[in-house]
């Protein structure tokens, strides 16, 4: 077999001294029924366990994220009917006669269902732009609880001062909730969660990198359509690389020859499969996964194990083979680029928390070549923001490589 080989910049951080660690077994527990989902950072083991049953949504931290994913694990869907528009939305019966669902995708955190109909700037799916990273809603949808219950649901406004609000109701407007939440409550973590049912606001993560992969029950592709799966998807812009079919111990060896891949997962839930002959799991043979931690040092993660659904028990080895000699703490906080992924217009907000300094932000494809230099000059310490036309540039994957001071940060954009 071949290996999944998609290039991260791993010029980025240079690597110093083979490890002589030693090769640490563990292994995360997901409960009965995979009840629970399980943040788990690699240098210390440290485990946050979180119920993955009782949130509808998963809103994003960030000021400048447009995205909210549905908890498609715990059964969530999200409907795109005939009527969306927002008029009477307390009074008026939504038509459910003909609904086109909308799902997560996992190239990033950010490919969500909400945002699945955008056509670009300045139409991110579900609301529209207006300016200064504020968007306003301007469609409803039908949104498939976990009990089977059906809803309306309309975000109707996101803003940069941290604050958003949507209205929830039964199909015919009655029991509408309205709620204001602010995202910059949550600003040390990636994301937060919302029950509707139980009008729940619920704060489940880790701090931001306090975790590289999160265990869970989770809808993708698997085969000729979607089904839940069960495995791990990673933080965000770690780099992470599949070698399948390649001896273990060889794998190692060549660890710095494998190219790194961003998307949250390609761990997946494939490293395991159910043999209906004998009712076991089978787990594959050589196959192990390369990654990077927060730290900049690379791992080599092995999977010997599982236990299924009766306790939700994934067993793996990890050994850090390779560390990072240069700190990547970046001073820029609260990045956003969006719309991603982009026909055209790609926009840059971030945050410059050190004192006015000279910061590059430059555009770099695949192969590590610099194909766009955005800035190269001082940003203001507070908000900064800046839009860039890349319609020229090919549909494929590129980085946008921020470098403020002796630090530097990266997002994975696509080009469509």
């Amino acid at each position: 077999m071949m290996i999944k080989k998609i290039t991260l910049i791993t010029a980025l951080v240079s690597l110093f001294q083979f490890s002589n660690a030693q090769v640490v077994s563990d292994s995360v527990t997901l409960g009965s029924g995979y009840a629970n989902q399980v943040f788990y950072q690699l240098s210390t083991g440290t485990k946050t366990s979180a119920s993955n049953q009782d949130w509808d949504l998963q809103f994003f931290s960030s000021l400048f994220s447009a995205s909210i994913r549905v908890n498609s694990g715990a059964g969530v869907e999200l409907y795109y009917g005939n009527s969306t528009d927002t008029t009477n939305f307390a009074t008026a019966t939504i038509d459910t006669s003909s609904l086109t669902i909308m799902r997560d995708g996992y190239a990033t955190w950010e490919n969500d269902a909400f945002t699945t109909q955008q056509t670009g700037h300045p139409n991110y799916g579900w609301g529209s732009y207006q300016g200064l990273g504020n968007i306003v809603g301007f469609k409803v949808y039908i949104i498939k609880l976990s009990s089977g219950v059906l809803k309306k649901i309309w975000m109707k406004e996101f803003r940069t001062s941290g604050m958003l609000t949507f209205s929830v109701a039964n199909l015919d407007g009655s029991g509408l909730v309205t709620k204001t939440l602010n995202r910059s409550t949550y600003s040390t973590k990636r994301h937060f969660y919302y029950d509707v049912e139980n009008d729940a606001v619920l704060d489940s993560e880790p701090a931001k990198t306090s975790w590289e992969l999160v265990f869970r029950t989770y809808s993708d592709m698997a085969g000729p359509q979607f089904y839940n799966v069960t495995g791990a998807l990673s933080n965000y812009d770690l780099g992470i690389s599949e070698a399948r079919g390649i001896d273990v111990a060889t794998a190692k060896t060549n660890f710095s020859t494998y190219t790194l891949d961003s998307a949250i997962n390609v761990i997946g839930y494939d490293w395991k499969s159910f043999n209906n002959m004998t009712f076991q799991w089978n787990i594959e043979d050589s196959l192990s996964y390369i990654m990077k931690d927060y730290n900049g040092d690379v791992y080599q993660l092995i999977f010997t194990g599982t236990s299924g659904s009766s306790t939700g028990k994934m067993y793996f080895t990890k050994e850090a083979i390779a560390y990072a000699s240069v700190n990547e703490n970046s001073p820029v906080a609260n990045l956003g680029v969006f719309p991603n992924p982009t026909t055209g217009v790609l926009n840059i907000n971030f945050e410059l928390i050190n004192a006015n300094q000279e910061t590059s932000i430059v555009l770099m494809d695949v192969n590590g070549r610099i194909v766009r230099t955005i800035s190269n000059g001082n940003s203001f310490q507070g908000f900064n923001q800046i839009s860039e036309d890349i319609s020229d540039l090919n549909q494929g994957v590129y980085f946008l490589i921020i470098q403020s001071g002796e630090s530097l940060i990266t997002k994975r954009i696509i080009k469509q």
